[in-house]
């Protein structure tokens, strides 16, 4: 009877850690293409910032070249009386033109210019929101016009200093 006891209090321990066997997954493969997708923009950001640096040291070496470059110019005496001659020359241009613009008629024609130059910025600003709006809606990067032609969407961007605050 011992015996009896002991093999039902050894089945029932094996019942309560019985072991299930199976193989345990996870879902590795999602895991992989964020760890992919986060390594690959932490090194387009690396690649950013390099660029960054490079153009700024060679904005600085292009500043220092184009001194010197200069400087060779300024220091010769002949290339300074000429540089002194042309000031002159564009003051008395600049006087004539200024006359010019003076009479009625060419006044009006300069506004006019003014207002054309104006209303074309305006209207460029307005076709590149639009453009964007339509790559962005339809994925598309050309466009044909009434006139048959086949236009190229290009898109630029460029990184512009932010104040500090």
């Amino acid at each position: 009877m011992e015996d009896d006891e002991e093999k039902v209090s050894l089945n029932k321990i094996k019942e309560e850690n019985e072991i299930i066997e199976g193989d345990v997954t996870s879902d590795t493969s999602e895991t992989k293409e964020e760890f992919s997708q986060a390594s690959a923009f932490l090194n387009l950001e690396e690649l950013i910032k390099n660029h960054i640096e490079a153009i700024d040291k060679l904005k600085d070496e292009l500043k220092q070249s184009r001194e010197m470059f200069e400087d060779s110019f300024n220091n010769n005496p002949t290339y300074r009386e000429h540089v002194e001659k042309v000031k002159e020359a564009t003051k008395a241009k600049s006087s004539v033109r200024q006359e010019i613009v003076k009479q009625p008629a060419v006044a009006t024609l300069k506004q006019k210019v003014d207002d054309l130059r104006f209303d074309l910025n305006e209207q460029s600003k307005t076709l590149s929101d639009l453009l964007q709006d339509y790559k962005e809606q339809t994925g598309a990067t050309e466009i044909e016009a009434r006139n048959g032609k086949i236009y190229a969407i290009v898109s630029v961007s460029k990184l512009v200093t932010r104040s500090s605050k």
